[in-house]
């Protein structure tokens, strides 16, 4: 899908950026995004769904932090929540910005492709812009994994220090972030499949697989110890 900010020149800068802003999902209504992933486009795809849906996370767990503070009885935690829900609505931003990105790395890739379809003597420089167009691809996701999984970790901590009557909600959100993780995950390796960058396949394959690893660690502790407390246990 070619997206008009692609292609400008000096004179009409402006005019271009005008039109990408209009373009942004995070200016548009959220039944845009949805009908535009599900239409017969590549983008919206995956990796914008993961970030959004790790955003969605994060709501959540700003939402157990607001209802958790000004509350007499949280007095004791007050400012580590008040920490935790700076550090929650900074990852949400974040995650919510790499919705855009991810829509842009992909164009970055079509363009590479698309200019890659010409003579042979250019063959090399073609070959090194896609090979960059594909690392700045499985950058995005990658991204997004390494937030997710700050994310999963904000979220075990509130869980000891949030207001109880939202621990399911504390748990979504923390279930969230790491479907995020595991989805941004698989974006990062149909990338990486197509980079012949042997070394810089090997550190993000490392990368991923740490952050995937802690992530389901920590994510299946928060949801054991949630379901034991509705069960009458204690966390």
């Amino acid at each position: 899908m070619i997206y008009p900010w692609t292609v400008s020149s000096p004179k009409d800068e402006s005019s271009t950026a005008k039109i990408r802003e209009d373009f942004m999902y995070l200016n548009r209504p959220l039944k845009d995004f949805i009908g535009d992933t599900s239409s017969r486009t590549p983008t919206p795809g995956g990796g914008s769904v993961s970030a959004l849906t790790g955003a969605l996370g994060a709501s959540l767990l700003c939402m157990v932090a607001n209802f958790t503070l000004g509350k007499k009885k949280y007095k004791e935690v007050e400012d580590e929540v008040k920490k935790l829900l700076k550090e929650a609505e900074e990852l949400k931003e974040k995650l919510m910005r790499l919705i855009q990105e991810d829509i842009e790395a992909y164009e970055q890739v079509h363009q590479a492709i698309k200019a890659s379809r010409g003579t042979s003597e250019k063959e090399k420089d073609y070959s090194q812009l896609l090979e960059k167009a594909f690392k700045q691809a499985s950058s995005i996701p990658l991204r997004t994994a390494q937030l997710c999984l700050q994310l999963i970790k904000l979220g075990e901590k509130l869980l000891l220090i949030g207001n109880p009557n939202l621990i399911t909600d504390t748990g979504i959100g923390v279930l969230l972030a790491e479907t995020a993780l595991e989805s941004a995950a698989l974006n990062v390796e149909i990338n990486l499949a197509s980079i012949k960058d042997e070394e810089f396949k090997k550190k993000r394959w490392a990368e991923l697989s740490s952050f995937l690893s802690e992530g389901k660690r920590i994510r299946d502790g928060v949801i054991g110890k949630i379901k034991n407390r509705l069960r009458g246990d204690d966390l």
